[in-house]
């Protein structure tokens, strides 16, 4: 299992985590999605995961890693 750990800028409230962990879910290879609201932390786990992909995905979400 891989862990990938983002810092990211605008998560504000439950709703941003939704929207992160189910857009992250769909990136191939993730199997689980983390957030601290209150850091902007998220972290990700699954069997081969691709930092670059995520990092874009996380952008085109709105929540870009800082």
């Amino acid at each position: 299992m891989q862990k990938e750990s983002f810092n990211v800028a605008n998560v504000k409230c439950g709703g941003c985590a939704t929207t992160i962990k189910q857009g992250l879910l769909d990136v191939v290879g993730v199997d689980d999605v983390e957030v601290d609201i209150a850091e902007g932390r998220v972290e990700v786990s699954g069997k081969v995961l691709t930092r670059m992909a995520l990092q874009n995905k996380l952008t085109e979400l709105g929540y870009p890693v800082r």
